[in-house]
């Protein structure tokens, strides 16, 4: 792929990427550090969903953060960077259909999405949570269609 001249209006927008990539690979890193740091109440959160026979839980324990955690520092390198926007709003798409069959069901389940922290929403999974979901999926698919902006490591490795 070449890359493309750069008009005035595409250096703008890349420029509002920048930091539209740096918050979400910030906001994934620190969630995914956090889930590890405390693996148990991770797994419980994820048994209480619902949604994977038990074998699977203790693996997607240590998996997802995991993940989180590689796209978030690949968004905030620049590195495969709509690739990682990509597995980030894919695991969003995962998150938001175990939280509205949590809401479905009508349960009160707490989300460590953020380990102890409650970061905006606090209390229950409810409406809260799936905005906030739908705010960090708009900002990797702005990330997937625009590009990752300026300061990137995918543009030197291209040259």
């Amino acid at each position: 792929m070449t890359d493309r001249p750069q008009t005035t209006k595409t250096r703008a927008v890349g420029w509002l990427v920048l930091p539209t990539r740096l918050a979400l690979g910030g906001i994934f890193t620190f969630a995914g550090v956090l889930k590890l740091l405390d693996p148990q109440s991770f797994a419980f959160a994820v048994k209480g969903f619902k949604v994977l026979p038990d074998h699977l839980i203790v693996p997607t324990a240590f998996a997802v953060p995991t993940i989180e955690i590689l796209a978030g520092v690949l968004l905030i390198l620049g590195l495969w960077t709509r690739a990682s926007a990509l597995t980030i709003f894919l695991l969003l798409i995962g998150f938001t259909v175990g939280m509205g069959a949590v809401i479905h069901r009508g349960e009160s389940i707490k989300c460590t999405c953020f380990g102890k922290i409650e970061w905006p929403c606090s209390g229950a999974i409810g409406t809260c949570h799936l905005i906030r979901n739908s705010v960090l999926g708009l900002m990797a698919i702005v990330i997937v269609a625009w590009g990752p902006g300026p300061l990137v490591i995918d543009r030197q490795r291209q040259r």
